[in-house]
């Protein structure tokens, strides 16, 4: 990556999550290395975690419901958090909260199914933070929909294959956390869920 050294690698498991602390000028690339893998991604600003990424203000900041290279990941104080430099999916969702226990349990009848909020949680734990995680607080990387005629929320089959990516370029400091969703109840992810790629880049000096 030109003008950029790689300074950290992390691998997140298949329907796990993970973490890590990332500071501003800072670029971050999340990359599918099988192929119809959705990360869930949350993050909360270093310097007050109450200012936190914000799928809804992210679509008012922007206007559109899938954001663009060029576009700004905003948060919930409508200031910008990480800006999209590069995509090579083009889809994204920006209105599905990310799945949590009890929509196994209500939908499935599921007990203990892993969940991207368990998974974002586990992940905090790690770094021993205690963020609030909240499910629409989630923008989820790669997931394919799209709205109905009758205004039908589509889940659809992603199409994206091994090695796609999203490049951000950090704008503020913030701890980012990610899960590659567990959701094998539908189509979401392709039918088989498997593991993430995460990089953090600095700017060479």
């Amino acid at each position: 990556m030109t003008g950029f050294t790689l300074a950290e690698t992390v691998i997140v498991p298949a329907s796990h999550g993970r973490a890590l602390r990332v500071w501003a000028g800072d670029r971050i690339r999340i990359t599918d290395l099988e192929g119809q893998q959705v990360g869930d991604l949350m993050a909360w600003c270093v310097a007050d975690p109450a200012e936190y990424l914000s799928p809804a203000h992210t679509v008012t900041y922007n206007w559109r419901i899938i954001p663009r290279v060029g576009d700004v990941l905003a948060s919930n104080r409508r200031e910008a958090m990480f800006r999209v430099v590069a995509d090579t999916v083009g889809y994204h969702d920006l209105i599905v909260p990310c799945c949590d226990a009890e929509a196994y349990l209500n939908r499935y009848s599921l007990a203990d199914h892993r969940s991207c909020k368990g998974n974002l949680e586990e992940a905090l734990a790690e770094l021993g933070l205690d963020y609030e995680v909240h499910g629409e607080r989630a923008i989820n990387v790669f997931m394919k929909t799209r709205i109905g005629p009758d205004g039908a929320m589509i889940y659809e089959e992603p199409t994206h294959p091994a090695g796609s990516r999203l490049d951000l370029d950090c704008v503020v400091d913030a701890v980012l956390a990610l899960s590659a969703c567990p959701q094998d109840q539908t189509p979401t992810n392709g039918w088989k869920c498997t593991p993430l790629g995460l990089e953090r880049w600095t700017p060479t000096t």
